[in-house]
């Protein structure tokens, strides 16, 4: 007998346990969950379609307990976390003190990275579907992450640059936790590949004004361009949806690198920011952008079908995987009855593990991350007359290999 089969039938004994249990049908118990999304600030537009994700689950979930006549309510509290760190862990605190010690959502890698120690000292069980470098994960700790390393979008774009024929590359990158480790990881797996670092430009979060890096990738390419043509020579940023305002002061300067194809990272892959304030030069250099993908499957498009009827948007990665925390955490307190944090951390490895949600399986490896997904590529183009987000690509992460290239 297989393990998932073993735990799903281990879960679905506990499950049915707690529905048969005799005399505690009188009286629910709630447990309170805290949802933290950035719904201002630099990713306000992922925070925006992950409360619609968390919504949903809070909804479906309700929906569950009470047809099963399940002894406990499940209670989201949301938060915006401003895509600011430090207000995170404030609001983490500020629950804690009033006895939430379970956390889900879209909490970044720097949120993660700054609450850490508080909710390892505290006992505070985080499930987050937005924090994705490497270095994060840690065994035996409260921090869970649905989501794959940030490593293998590196290799993935590696892999789509060279089979575009691409030899030469000039990068510019910001200088944030997950973009860095994309970045180090792209450029390990593009020079085994034989391709070429021109140049590499790094900015700080916070800049408003990049006539310096532009001028800098100008000077970089401007040979490899003479000498091989532009079919050869790609500019990798990777970037927050600040890459709006790059694209915008490279269109006012009439850069020579708006006649190159760039690649985006994950931050901006289906950005709305990207079509409304820069989409004729997202469009004229494409922005392919590599984003982790879920399997096709019916609760996969009733949460798509769902979001695009409440906001007019497609979901991301990292909402169908908020869809997926939400009911972790749900299930997980509803196996232990409890919103205990350590009772969490213990249980939601094993409902992880036997859980098919929006985004597919959810088996978490040792170091309480998501084992692997697949990364589909996007690119700005026109669709009967609009800007759009495009599928172009899909890298198999099983196979090391792509679906097919996207034209020049």
């Amino acid at each position: 007998m297989s393990r998932k089969v073993l735990g799903s039938i281990i879960l679905a004994v506990l499950l049915a346990a707690l529905i048969a249990a005799p005399g505690i049908t009188a009286e629910k118990q709630e447990i309170s969950i805290g949802a933290f999304m950035p719904l201002t600030g630099d990713f306000a537009s992922y925070g925006a379609r992950g409360r619609v994700a968390i919504e949903k689950a809070e909804a479906d979930i309700a929906k569950f307990t009470s047809e099963a006549n399940l002894p406990i309510t499940i209670k989201f509290l949301y938060e915006d976390s401003e895509t600011k760190a430090n207000v995170t862990l404030e609001k983490i605190k500020a629950m804690a003190a009033q006895g939430v010690k379970v956390a889900v959502g879209l909490l970044d890698s720097s949120d993660i990275r700054l609450a850490m120690g508080y909710a390892n000292a505290n006992k505070i069980a985080i499930i987050s579907s937005f924090s994705t470098v490497a270095d994060l994960g840690i065994a035996d700790d409260y921090i869970f992450r649905p989501i794959p390393h940030d490593d293998m979008e590196g290799v993935a774009l590696a892999e789509l640059i060279k089979t575009m024929g691409f030899s030469h590359v000039a990068l510019l990158v910001r200088k944030d936790p997950c973009d860095l480790s994309i970045a180090s990881s792209f450029v390990k797996e593009y020079e085994a590949r034989g391709g070429k670092i021109l140049e590499r430009v790094d900015f700080a979060g916070g800049t408003k004004e990049f006539s310096g890096e532009l001028s800098s990738l100008e000077r970089a390419v401007k040979p490899a361009v003479e000498e091989f043509g532009v079919d050869k020579v790609a500019v990798i940023s990777l970037t927050w949806e600040d890459l709006a305002i790059i694209l915008s002061q490279a269109q006012a300067r009439k850069s020579p690198l708006l006649d190159l194809t760039w690649t985006g990272g994950d931050a901006v892959a289906q950005s709305t920011v990207i079509l409304r304030d820069a989409g004729e030069a997202a469009a004229k250099v494409s922005v392919i952008s590599p984003m982790y993908s879920a399997p096709k499957s019916s609760k996969r498009e009733e949460l798509l079908a769902y979001a695009q009827d409440k906001i007019g948007e497609t979901l991301d990665i990292y909402s169908l995987v908020a869809y997926d925390c939400a009911w972790l955490a749900a299930l997980s307190a509803i196996c232990t009855q409890s919103g205990d944090g350590e009772a969490i951390k213990d249980a939601l490895p094993h409902v992880a593990a036997n859980y098919y949600g929006a985004s597919g399986w959810t088996d978490l490896d040792e170091l309480g991350d998501r084992k692997a997904l697949n990364v589909e590529f996007f690119a700005v183009d026109e669709v009967d007359g609009e800007l759009a987000w495009v599928k172009v690509s899909e890298y198999d992460a099983a196979t090391g290999g792509l679906s097919e290239a996207p034209s020049k």
